[in-house]
Parts: C-alpha cells; sequence; structure tokens
C-alpha cells in the first residue's frame, strides 16, 4: 500500500512545501516582504543594509563596554587622582588626626597629670648622679695643706677636684642629650616615654625641636618663684606650667 499523499504529484517530497498554483512554489509565510526590485533584508539589518536597532555593528563594542584605551564609566582617567572613603575604623573628616608619630593633634587628647609629670621629671633627674658622685667624691676626699706667709691654708684634693668636674662634665652631656636633642626631636625623654607621655607644640603636635626644647628647660626657672609654677598644672585646663605656656607646650598621655 503506498503512503504517497493522493492530492501532491508524483515525485514530491512530504518536506518540500506544496507547490503553488502555476507551478510555484507556496510563499514562506514569516519572510519579510520586500519591495520591488530589492532582496529580502538579511536577519539583523534594516532594509537599507544597516544594522538593525539594538544591534551592534561587526567590531564594535557591546553596550556598556568601553571601546581601548578608555575607562568605563566611573573609573578615573588615566593620571588622575582617585578618591577612596576612610577605612572603618580611621578617623573621618575633621576627627582628630596623628600628624607625627606619637604626636596627636585636635580636639580629645588627655593631657598629662601632674603626678605624672613629676615622676617623668625625676626619672630625667638621674642624669645629674654623676654630678652629685663627683661632688660627694671632692667633698671627703682629704684636703691638702699649703702654707702662705706661714699661716697654714686647706685646699681642695686633686683627685676630689678632678671626680667633681667630670661628673659635672658627664651629667650636662646626659641631660643636654636627653631633655633637648631627644626630647626635642621625639618629645620624649627616657623619663617620658617610661610613663607613655609626649611633649609636643599645643595646637599643631609637632615636635618641639632642640632649641625649643632648650628654650623650655631655662624658662623652669620662672617656675620657681615660689614654686607657683610647678603646682600650676594642679588647676590648669591644659594642665601646664609657666614654661610651658611661654613655649607653647603641652604634655599629652
Amino acid at each position: 500500500m503506498s503512503n504517497q499523499d493522493p492530492f501532491q504529484p508524483s515525485g514530491a517530497r512530504w518536506d518540500q512545501p506544496a507547490p503553488g498554483p502555476y507551478g510555484q512554489s507556496a510563499a514562506d509565510p514569516y519572510a519579510v516582504p520586500a519591495s520591488y526590485g530589492q532582496a529580502a533584508p538579511v536577519y539583523g539589518q534594516d532594509a537599507f543594509g544597516a544594522p538593525a536597532y539594538g544591534t551592534p555593528a561587526i567590531g564594535a563594542p557591546a553596550y556598556g563596554t568601553p571601546e581601548y584605551g578608555t575607562p568605563a564609566y566611573g573609573a578615573p582617567a588615566d593620571g588622575a587622582p582617585t578618591f577612596s572613603p576612610p577605612a572603618y575604623g580611621s578617623p573621618a573628616y575633621g576627627a582628630p588626626t596623628v600628624g607625627y608619630p606619637g604626636y596627636f593633634v585636635g580636639f580629645g587628647v588627655i593631657h598629662a597629670s601632674w603626678g605624672q609629670r613629676v615622676g617623668a621629671y625625676l626619672l630625667d633627674s638621674l642624669a645629674l648622679l654623676p654630678y652629685w658622685m663627683g661632688a660627694i667624691i671632692g667633698a671627703v676626699a682629704s684636703p691638702t695643706t699649703s702654707y702662705v706667709d706661714g699661716v697654714p691654708v686647706s685646699q681642695p684634693n686633686p683627685a676630689g677636684a678632678l671626680a667633681f668636674v667630670l661628673g659635672a662634665f658627664v651629667s650636662f652631656g646626659l641631660w643636654g642629650w636627653n631633655r633637648w636633642v631627644r626630647g626635642g626631636r621625639t618629645g620624649q625623654s627616657w623619663g617620658k616615654k617610661a610613663l607613655g607621655l609626649t611633649m609636643q607644640r599645643d595646637g599643631t603636635g609637632e615636635p618641639l625641636g632642640i632649641w625649643m626644647a632648650f628654650v623650655r628647660d631655662v624658662a623652669h626657672y620662672v617656675d620657681g618663684f615660689f614654686y607657683l609654677g610647678y603646682l600650676w598644672p594642679l588647676w590648669d585646663a591644659k594642665r601646664q606650667t609657666f614654661s610651658d605656656k611661654l613655649t607653647k607646650t603641652v604634655v599629652v598621655s
């Protein structure tokens, strides 16, 4: 029994469209009709051969893809400074910042108490030990006696005098290095460092410098009037002595 469609001509395949009238093949119902004298448009192009709307041209970057050498949207241009928000835990804009290692600027600083400052000064005073040892040796050394016009005159022992001079010289060198050089450059003499204190300029947080550290020590003579300047940090808002106010210095912890 034949499976041939009686309405199809002999030899026609089942997967070919049925011929139209007058022997022509039937038109594709999904094909786009072409204008008179023009070929049907290719998929992705309009009737004039240009890419259809939304279809990128061959070789052109897709929408949102930057061209070669062009930064993507939101990215800084080549050489332009970038901005990144402060990391979590870092001080925000306007918050107190650290201007130098160990130096604090702005609000929220804690000024050293009177007791802390006295303790740091006593530790710094260990530099005077060679001076006092030389003075003691010079005092206990047996004096020499000489006669001037037959009158006995007591004179210091040369060994005791040498010990006193050497002790004074060593103490002066230690004091200057600790209080003026080390304290002026880093803000911390060994006494302040032991107690976690820092000496700095008031308002800027900068190191005081060697010269101003020396001037500050000389200005302590003003504090010695009735010891009022040394006691002033007990009630002063910034815990400053008179010498601190003269040199615009604060000590923070």
